[in-house]
């Protein structure tokens, strides 16, 4: 099977979401000040509470602050843009006709539109956060380091895992449109459940003890709340392995069922016109 149609689509994708520079700096600026707002209210809940024994210290808890900002346009908030429009007009029967694989096809176009808007605004608000921050006497709320070379080198290899399984999850969200014929749908269900199971709302180590293990086993947090565990060195039950692990399940899982349902979902498309 031939890559280069695949490549194509990802390299297309790439820049398209590179073209809105613009777009990339103001929601660089919107993603500081949440972060901002954020990281005061921490500091007033820690500083009233100093006795209270949290997962997360203060610092741990505005580091992963910054990196769940850089890290918010890789959530799957809902469907690729150009498939809901697709779906909407009709044009959906060309990516039907491709002598491609339908899944590796979208799933190829999801992925580079998710790393083309995360990447630059990572790599911005790490530069922002982290050094920038340090020079002008906000060392104590700037972007901490991470926990070792092991921690950073596992971090990277569980943001990778987690673009992968975002990247899956918008898959679902696709099928739901090309079934539906309306992105709003995708919209509706996918951002309420990324925002809140990510740990984009609140970090999921901060949540009540009984409810930890349910929310770590869920899918969406192997987009971004595990990888910042590791990067962090905080614990995760069970290790680091079974952190990669949950990942690696949810992506072969939801792979595999998406797969069943997108043929299911194309069989029973019908394009009506000439």
């Amino acid at each position: 099977m031939s890559l280069r149609p695949y490549l194509t689509a990802f390299g297309l994708q790439w820049k398209i979401g590179l073209r809105y520079r613009i777009a990339v700096v103001a929601g660089l600026v919107a993603q500081m000040w949440f972060g901002a707002v954020t990281l005061m209210a921490y500091a007033s809940v820690y500083h009233a509470a100093p006795d209270v024994q949290a997962p997360l210290s203060l610092r741990q808890a505005m580091t992963y602050t910054w990196i769940q900002q850089s890290l918010f346009t890789l959530l799957p908030l809902g469907c690729l843009p150009a498939i809901g429009d697709a779906a909407r007009t009709g044009a959906i029967v060309y990516d039907l006709m491709r002598p491609v694989d339908m899944w590796n096809w979208w799933l190829s176009a999801s992925l580079a539109r998710l790393l083309g808007n995360a990447v630059p605004r990572a790599v911005l608000l790490a530069c922002v956060a982290g050094p920038l921050a340090m020079l002008v006497g906000l060392g104590a709320w700037s972007l901490a380091g991470p926990a070792s070379l092991i921690s950073a080198a596992l971090a990277l290899l569980s943001i990778t895992l987690g673009a992968l399984l975002s990247a899956t999850i918008v898959m679902w969200w696709n099928i739901l449109t090309a079934r539906t014929l309306s992105p709003l749908g995708s919209y509706a269900v996918g951002t309420p459940l990324a925002v809140l199971l990510s740990g984009m709302l609140l970090p999921l180590p901060l949540y009540p003890d009984w409810i930890r293990p349910f929310l770590l086993a869920q899918p969406f947090a192997g987009i971004t709340d595990i990888p910042i565990r590791i990067y962090l060195g905080t614990p995760i039950p069970g290790g680091v392995t079974t952190g990669l692990g949950l990942q690696i399940f949810w992506l072969t899982a939801l792979t595999f069922l998406g797969r069943l349902w997108m043929r299911q979902t194309v069989n029973r498309l019908e394009v009506q016109g000439a």
